[in-house]
């Protein structure tokens, strides 16, 4: 049974590199530092934000802000498991999905999602990797009408001193296009500490980068 506290958020698109991991990490950080209940289900392959965890134990010792925890997910059956302790969990519980979303076995996971967070960049195969995304979730939502995730589309990696007047004007384009799946969030800017993120704090630098976004979202599902 679904906790009335509980928040389920997938962090998902159909392309890897695109930051999702990154995010997730962040956005706990980000949850963690306003006191709130946070934990991340670490379901990608590469296991990013389980890998970073223990190296950051570390360098800053075993009083971990949340907790993550890695599974391997193979079937629906597991998945759907996987899913149904999640929603008796307090707080917000933030998934890391593999880095493609057509295997069946993770159905379950959009479906019993509140939210989903797709990063995207403004570039050719991340679009085209993101429509495919959205291919696959509205496909998802025919084939099961009690799925309600709203979708927050989040440009990542920005950097705002690039950009033609062209691509601006296609980039605008993009985030027309997107809103009429999801909402698109406020960009988060580029920087090259994005590669240096921990599980235990956000770096001022990157609390610059993914402030608007995050308030922006946080704001959005607690209203």
């Amino acid at each position: 049974m679904k906790s009335k506290k509980n928040i389920i958020i997938v962090f998902a698109n159909q392309k890897g590199g695109v930051g999702k991991s990154t995010l997730c990490i962040l956005l706990a950080d980000y949850l963690s530092y306003w006191r709130k209940d946070v934990c991340i289900i670490d379901t990608d392959l590469q296991q990013s934000a389980t890998l970073q965890r223990e190296q950051d134990r570390q360098t800053f010792g075993e009083d971990e802000p949340y907790s993550i925890q890695s599974f391997e997910v193979s079937d629906p059956k597991t998945m759907q498991m996987l899913m149904e302790n999640a929603q008796s969990q307090d707080g917000f519980v933030l998934f890391d999905a593999p880095g493609t979303i057509k295997d069946d076995g993770l159905a379950p996971m959009f479906i019993y999602a509140d939210y989903i967070i797709c990063p995207f960049e403004y570039e050719s195969k991340s679009l085209s990797s993101t429509r495919t995304f959205i291919q696959v979730i509205n496909r998802l939502r025919q084939l099961n009408p009690q799925m309600n995730a709203q979708i927050y589309f989040v440009p990542n990696k920005i950097d705002a001193r690039m950009g033609t007047r062209e691509e601006l004007e296609l980039w605008k384009q993009t985030d027309v296009e997107f809103a009429q799946s999801g909402i698109v969030a406020p960009p988060v800017g580029y920087r090259a500490q994005m590669k240096r993120v921990n599980t235990y704090n956000v770096p001022l630098p990157l609390k610059h980068a993914v402030y608007e976004s995050f308030r922006f979202i946080v704001k959005s599902i607690l209203r």
